[in-house]
């Protein structure tokens, strides 16, 4: 194993051990246990990814508003703003390594900041 896999390894063990993760998981396991909330957070989270993605094409105040009421029920539980939060917190935790990388590595990205 060379020095950069090593690293590797220790950096999947930091992220597996942080309170950010262990906090996730154990939130995931209650939405688990409550049926069908899973999958309509699922659903909530790909409507608004395809949304945020077709914004172009609509009116993306209109559609948030539509959005945020038909989901209404479910973002009052507040199960479903642990999980949501926790995954955010996560995906941050992502962001923050790869920002990071990006800013300590030279490495052309092809487009000016």
């Amino acid at each position: 194993m060379n020095q950069i896999d090593a690293c590797i390894e220790k950096l999947i063990d930091a992220i597996l051990t942080s309170e950010a993760y262990q906090q996730y998981l154990s939130i995931r396991e209650k939405v688990k246990q409550s049926p069908g909330m899973e999958q309509a957070i699922h659903e909530f989270r790909r409507r608004n990814f395809q949304m945020r993605k077709d914004g172009e094409n609509l009116d993306l105040y209109e559609e948030i508003d539509r959005l945020g009421e038909e989901f209404a029920k479910l973002r009052s539980e507040p199960l479903v703003n642990e999980y949501l939060a926790a995954e955010l917190a996560v995906c941050r935790l992502f962001q923050k390594i790869n920002r990071s990388l990006l800013e300590q590595v030279e490495f052309d990205l092809g487009f000016d900041e």
